[in-house]
């Protein structure tokens, strides 16, 4: 199965289902890991800062 072409609830119903393989467990597990860490840094990065010109408070 190819776990990158899977929805999220695929993966989740696959990592939590006791009857699979662990190591399609694993594997799904890892997928989601690997998407929530992408969707974090991809909103971190749309983050806009000011810069007030070294202000001290």
């Amino acid at each position: 199965m190819d776990l990158s072409k899977a929805t999220n609830q695929q993966l989740y119903e696959i990592a939590t289902n006791e009857k699979e393989r662990m190591r399609d467990r694993y594997a799904a597990a890892k997928e989601l890991q690997l998407r929530n860490a992408k969707r974090s840094i991809d909103s971190f990065s749309k983050i806009e800062v000011q810069h007030d010109e070294n202000r001290w408070y």
